[in-house]
């Protein structure tokens, strides 16, 4: 068996690493940052909720892209075909890294849109005003919509998670 070029080695690790990081960034906000984000005052919560949103819009679609292209290149490289299992599953994980983005936008992105709402409405407000959410029908607050919204984004974050397996599966193999 000839010995694996280098460059092929680089990308199996770039692709695993970059879907295992994205897969990873994901699924810690919706473990450690919501439970957190949830003990705080609403205005407070609002507020941290849409930090963390636009610090994750930006790195982790540009990681899962870098992840996704490197699957695909290691696909074609390495079989030239999508009628070789190996190939099939290197583009199975690049499907799946790059799935973060329809599944924010399909499943995650109405929820968004609330919460984006719920910002809006007390950017105004200071740390120590109480914000009353009256009249809202149940699981329309800011805590029940940013619980909502980690949930969800737990399947998002499986997403890359099972690219990188299968990426790392087909590396071993």
């Amino acid at each position: 068996m000839a010995p694996t070029p280098t460059a092929i080695r680089v990308a199996q690790t770039l692709g695993i690493t970059t879907s295992a990081y994205v897969a990873g960034s994901i699924l810690a906000i919706s473990y450690l940052s919501v439970p957190s984000f949830l003990l705080a005052p609403t205005p407070i919560l609002a507020r941290q909720w849409q930090l963390c949103f636009d610090r994750g819009k930006i790195i982790n679609p540009a990681i899962a892209l870098v992840s996704a292209v490197t699957y695909a290149w290691l696909s074609y490289k390495l079989y030239g075909t999508l009628n070789h299992p190996k190939a099939e599953i290197y583009a199975i994980s690049a499907i799946l890294t790059l799935g973060i983005w329809p599944y924010t936008i399909i499943g995650i992105m109405p929820t968004n849109k609330k919460l984006f709402k719920k910002c809006e409405e007390m950017e105004g407000m200071s740390i120590e005003e109480k914000a009353t959410e009256v009249g809202l029908a149940k699981g329309e607050s800011t805590k029940e919509l940013v619980d909502r919204w980690g949930m969800l984004n737990l399947g998002r974050g499986a997403l890359p998670l099972v690219g990188a397996v299968l990426g790392l599966w087909t590396t071993l193999d």
